[in-house]
């Protein structure tokens, strides 16, 4: 009686297709564990870093806001140089605190970080696993 190779049955094919498959799967969402982790270390390192360089501009340009919105997108742009994110810009909703926003993140992995300026060196910062 001869013995016949894995693949050459259906049931054989059948096997080898959902062990690839399988092994496939999980190193897809190894990966995606892995990116989602580092897109929300690169959102804490860039929340960190606006709450200590936004919390040094002064109250007058806070209160100034919109005339210096380009003064306080500026001082955000300089503390997220370093990282993967972009300022995408300054608002001050009902005459609220002024809140800049700056998106972060790779592929499907976005974060939203806004900043609130309460003024005297007081930064609120938020973030959302989202595209802003």
């Amino acid at each position: 009686m001869a013995l016949r190779g894995l693949t050459e049955t259906k049931e054989g094919r059948l096997v080898v297709i959902a062990v690839v498959a399988g092994t496939l799967m999980i190193a897809l969402a190894v990966g995606n564990l892995v990116m989602a982790g580092a897109a929300d270390a690169v959102a804490a390192d860039v929340r960190e870093r606006l709450r200590n360089e936004l919390a040094v501009v002064p109250d007058e340009v806070i209160d100034g806001y919109p005339e210096s919105a380009e003064v306080i997108e500026a001082a955000a742009a300089e503390a997220v140089q370093t990282e993967p994110a972009q300022v995408l810009g300054a608002t001050r909703p009902d005459r609220g605190p002024v809140v800049v926003t700056v998106q972060s993140g790779w592929a499907w992995h976005i974060r939203c970080i806004e900043a609130e300026l309460r003024g005297d060196a007081v930064v609120l910062t938020y973030v959302s696993a989202s595209p802003c």
